[in-house]
């Protein structure tokens, strides 16, 4: 048994070294791709505005005009 929790963290560990790896120069375009950034997407931004300012209650998402529409 203690042979085996060994040869697993083992290879916890071995996969853990394995995932980190340098980027190329040439790959890096691709993780600036749109699709591989995080956070809201451009039709997700537009929501997330409007639902600001439907919400008069909601707060703290950057915009400080009322519900009403009005600035």
């Amino acid at each position: 048994m203690r042979t085996r929790s060994k040869l697993v963290l083992f290879f916890g560990v071995l996969v853990m070294f394995y995932s980190c790896q340098a980027v190329k120069p040439y790959q890096r375009s691709y993780l600036n791709d749109s699709s591989m950034q995080m956070g809201l997407s451009k039709s997700g931004a537009i929501e997330n505005y409007a639902q600001t300012i439907r919400e008069g209650a909601s707060g703290a998402r950057g915009k400080s005009s009322g519900g009403c529409g009005c600035n």
